[in-house]
């Protein structure tokens, strides 16, 4: 009776046969930092840093460019930000959310520091294989990115 409900069950895929079944992909995990101003954030080992602006930096675009336009930038980069933290978690890749505006990226005995306190950066993503200098992707599209820096 047992195979007979069990050959039902495969008939009907309601179960999938053991050739079918796959493996879940290794979970990728997001970590949120909070950095206190004037302190770098360091990091090490693959990941990818997604990096927003701090308090200060968002009154800077504020005045900048406005109000209105500030939010509306705002509002695109947070979408593009929530489609690529989806994506590099699908690829198991770790992803670090900070507005820190020190980072210090150490791979093979050396440093790399970037200032994310430059005009040049509000939101963005930077992917860091652990064995070179991050690389700056592209925040809205970063599978050729991930590819090619990460290899993917």
């Amino acid at each position: 009776m047992t195979k007979l409900l069990l050959a039902a069950l495969l008939t009907l895929n309601l179960i999938p046969a053991p050739a079918q079944r796959r493996r879940a992909a290794p979970a990728a995990h997001v970590v949120s930092t909070t950095v206190a101003q004037g302190q770098t954030l360091t990091i090490s080992g693959p990941c990818a840093v997604l990096y927003a602006p701090n308090a200060a930096k968002i009154d800077h675009l504020k005045q900048r460019y406005g109000e209105a336009n500030f939010y509306t930038s705002a509002d695109d980069n947070q979408t593009y930000m929530a489609k690529s933290r989806a994506y590099l978690q699908a690829k198991g890749i770790r992803v670090i959310e900070t507005t820190a505006t020190q980072l210090r990226f150490a791979a093979a005995g050396t440093t790399t520091t970037l200032d994310l306190s430059s005009p040049a950066y509000s939101w963005g993503l930077l992917l860091f294989n652990g064995r070179e200098a991050p690389q700056e992707a592209n925040l809205a599209d970063p599978a050729n990115d991930v590819q090619a820096i990460m290899k993917k």
